[in-house]
């Protein structure tokens, strides 16, 4: 028997599963039905469970779901398996899971092992997850497989059969894989299940804030280009599922919504399908023209005609009406070969008389620019090919334009259908901690991912966009552009270490690095002094009650780890927000390494991030 309130929180969890394949955060619950607080809302799911309406997967947030007792069927646990180095076989039942029926196939026998562990992070599998295993002696190639190995010992990993032996292939790019003649296979992986609470910062114990890590936000293998995501590689990039769901979750159609940081325009993009207003504000000239590009809707059979006629055009430039660009190291990043056609194809793009149009060509444009150059496409900080590679270089640009394009002319389609008429997006070129002529309380709400650190010492905004901003004009002098990392959050080190930010987390962290490198803490320091003010303005902006969010990753600098997000959260809550809540993320496809030098030392890795925090703040 359900109380009435409980009948309604029941309905509603049952309702957005069915939306969202995923269920209600407490916070979602606790706004839903206007709450006192998440506690309540987790004492009502609490009730419901043990009613038996719902049913809580394996330590997993957010994975909440209604219960058809016929259709559940209960899996032993029978000892754990390694996601590692191989480990002695499977042990006896310890306990069992609950799980549907349709969960797993209707064939064969199943038992679940648990994971230890980290090999197989790229498939999702994670150190404390629970596996469910399909009994079977087979596998085929590629397939996740139980392996006995050697002396009776266990171990999970990719199957493949290769001349002569089998490879035992782990999903993380700093192992090797395990070659054997022989392997037992003793059954396939169909099902994950994730132990989040294993998975929490063990260390967080006498921590102000506490981190949660939700693995339903890492949408491992999911389109991220899909609309004008992916019309031009930008650093970093905020995916589209991330801000789609801080979006849904945080705000409502007809809502105003800023992004301080924008970027190339990630969340404005999905705040124009999802019928929400938009402010975008950013201080790099290139992420501002692919943002405007990439949230203007356009006409793909006007553009489609525009693009036809631009390659006709192409043909009959003459190499005389040619004007190379005049910017200091242009023969450096560029053969001789290479300028011409470019320019030649400047030229043409800039007889376009349709903005919106020639615009979005340009973008196809500002990304010819990059493959046609010297530069390691690879790399977003500008780092010239060498030798041999660079002897035989010679990019085809009418080709890689006519490739780019036709691919964005196919991603502006997909926008203009999805983009509501109804809402705008205004791209403000400024400084997020300035006033911008946006008004105090007029936010509805804030999404953004702001930088991980200063430019100089973290991902090279301005060096990725120096060749394409000297190219398509976007400052009055082209040789300007390279100084676009000191004008960004943090650009300039901070004189002293003597500040008057109100954060303790910031103080430990400055302490920690000046010991090994003092000026490498004044770039830390200037980096959250910069930050802060933003943070102030974002304050301003936003109506009361109403919610910020950052996503922002803990970066390493001289073997520290900087806990941005707890620093953040203590700055924001001394201002006036209340932090709700802080949950982490694995970043499954940014291009960033996961390990790197950032001693300088030969030889010592660290690792880097490969993971986000998302912090939820609310303004008091």
């Amino acid at each position: 028997m359900i109380t009435k309130k409980q009948k309604q929180v029941f309905d509603f969890v049952k309702a957005y599963r069915v939306k969202h394949d995923y269920a209600p955060s407490l916070e979602e619950i606790k706004r839903k039905f206007r709450l006192a607080s998440v506690s309540t809302a987790h004492y009502y799911l609490k009730k419901l469970q043990e009613a038996g309406e719902l049913k809580k997967e394996f330590n997993q947030p957010r994975a909440v779901s209604t219960i058809d007792k016929k259709q559940t069927i209960e899996i032993p646990i029978v000892g754990a398996i390694a996601a590692g180095q191989p480990i002695e076989t499977i042990e006896v039942p310890d306990e069992t899971i609950t799980i549907t029926k349709d969960e797993i196939s209707k064939q064969g026998k199943h038992y679940a092992l648990r994971v230890r562990g980290n090999s197989m992070i790229e498939e999702g599998i994670f150190d404390g997850d629970v596996v469910v295993i399909r009994k079977q002696e087979a596998a085929d190639n590629g397939q996740t497989v139980v392996a006995i190995i050697d002396d009776n010992e266990a171990t999970l990993k990719k199957l493949y059969r290769e001349k002569g032996r089998f490879r035992l292939q782990p999903a993380n790019p700093t192992l090797f894989p395990i070659y054997r003649n022989e392997v037992e296979v003793r059954g396939v992986v169909v099902k994950i299940i994730r132990n989040l609470e294993s998975q929490i910062d063990k260390n967080q114990s006498d921590e102000k804030y506490t981190r949660r890590i939700d693995y339903s936000w890492d949408y491992r293998g999911e389109n991220t280009k899909t609309y004008t995501h992916g019309i031009h590689t930008y650093p970093a990039m905020f995916i589209p599922q991330v801000a789609r769901r801080l979006l849904e979750t945080y705000s409502k159609e007809g809502d105003t919504i800023c992004d301080i940081f924008c970027g190339s325009g990630t969340a404005l993009v999905e705040s124009r399908i999802l019928d929400r207003n938009a402010y975008g504000i950013d201080l790099n000239p290139l992420a501002i023209f692919l943002a405007k590009a990439k949230t203007t809707p356009i006409n793909p059979q006007k553009l489609t005609k525009e693009y036809f006629a631009l390659l006709g055009r192409l043909e009959k430039i003459k190499k005389d009406g040619i004007k190379k660009p005049n910017f200091k190291n242009l023969d450096f990043w560029f053969k001789e070969k290479a300028i011409m056609k470019l320019a030649k194809l400047k030229k043409t793009i800039q007889e376009i008389k349709n903005q919106a149009i020639r615009n979005c060509l340009m973008v196809a444009f500002s990304e010819t620019v990059r493959y046609a150059s010297n530069t390691k496409t690879g790399e977003f900080k500008l780092v010239r090919i060498k030798g041999e590679k660079l002897e035989k270089h010679d990019p085809d640009v009418f080709s890689i334009f006519r490739k780019k394009a036709e691919a964005n002319i196919a991603g502006v389609g997909e926008f203009y259908k999805g983009a509501k008429k109804g809402a705008w997006t205004k791209i403000i070129f400024g400084d997020s901690s300035k006033d911008n002529n946006i008004k105090d309380n007029s936010i509805d709400c804030i999404i953004t991912s702001p930088p991980y650190g200063d430019s100089r010492t973290t991902v090279a905004y301005g060096q990725f966009s120096r060749l394409s901003a000297q190219w398509i004009d976007l400052f009055d002098d082209p040789n300007e552009a390279s100084g676009i990392d000191n004008k960004l959050l943090g650009g300039r080190a901070a004189k002293t270490l003597s500040h008057t930010l109100p954060s303790n987390y910031l103080n430990d962290t400055l302490d920690k690095i000046a010991k090994q490198d003092e000026s490498r803490a004044k770039d830390v320091l200037s980096f959250y002094v910069g930050l802060n003010d933003c943070l102030k303005r974002a304050y301003q902006i936003l109506k009361p009650k109403k919610y910020f969010c950052l996503v922002i990753g803990n970066r390493l600098v001289k073997q520290v780890r900087i806990p941005t997000d707890f620093i953040i959260a203590e700055l924001s809550e001394k201002i006036g927000f209340t932090c709700e809540d802080i949950f982490v993320r694995n970043i499954p496809g940014k291009r960033m390494p996961i390990k790197n030098s950032p001693t300088n030392i030969v030889g010592a890795l660290e690792e880097t991030m490969n993971k986000e925090s998302v912090v939820v703040l609310r303004k008091n």
